[in-house]
């Protein structure tokens, strides 16, 4: 099922059947029963493509930012791919045991927020505000996680049942334990 949303623009038919044939080809890297959700976005002359895949709790995003459309969309789909053959690449060639499904169940409500639910906070510089509930992995789990949201950090509960922050370096990543 793809389900396609406009920001700030008309979106024509021609551009949808597009996007369909676009990820018709990616589908068929993926189980059956998997959602895609498409956000364009218009901004200061530029598009943005968002393109999430839902599949049993996990997710995959890509997304890309263009002058046109077209272009924005095709960048996405190829972010996507990328990060779909990285995801087969760690899980299946590494022979990685994959707690994913379960695991980013706590990310479910992060696709289902808007620019209205920014919460007027007390402080000037929060402009957002999340409620999410911490799952409990591994470290590598949390790692590939990160990676398929195309986040810098990630949170989440070590085995150990501390809180745990995750984080992209220059040379590889770091682990914060709070305790």
């Amino acid at each position: 099922m793809i389900n396609i949303t406009a920001r700030g623009f008309d979106l024509k038919q021609g551009t949808k059947d597009g996007i369909d044939k676009e990820l018709k080809r990616v589908e068929k890297m993926l189980p059956e029963n998997a959602e895609f959700e498409v956000t364009l976005s218009r901004y200061l002359e530029r598009y943005k493509c968002d393109i999430t895949v839902k599949n049993m709790g996990s997710f995959i995003r890509g997304e890309a930012v263009a002058d046109k459309i077209e272009p924005s969309i095709d960048l996405a789909v190829d972010d996507l791919k990328r990060k779909l053959r990285k995801l087969k690449t760690s899980l299946v060639d590494k022979k990685r045991k994959s707690g994913l499904d379960e695991l980013a169940t706590a990310f479910d409500n992060f696709d289902d927020i808007d620019d209205e639910d920014f919460i007027e906070a007390p402080s000037i510089d929060i402009r957002r505000t999340k409620h999410v509930e911490l799952q409990m992995m591994t470290d590598d789990e949390a790692i590939v996680q990160m990676e398929m949201l195309g986040h810098s950090f990630f949170v989440y509960v070590g085995e150990d049942g501390n809180t745990r922050i995750i984080y992209s370096r220059s040379n590889g990543y770091g682990l914060l334990i709070c305790e």
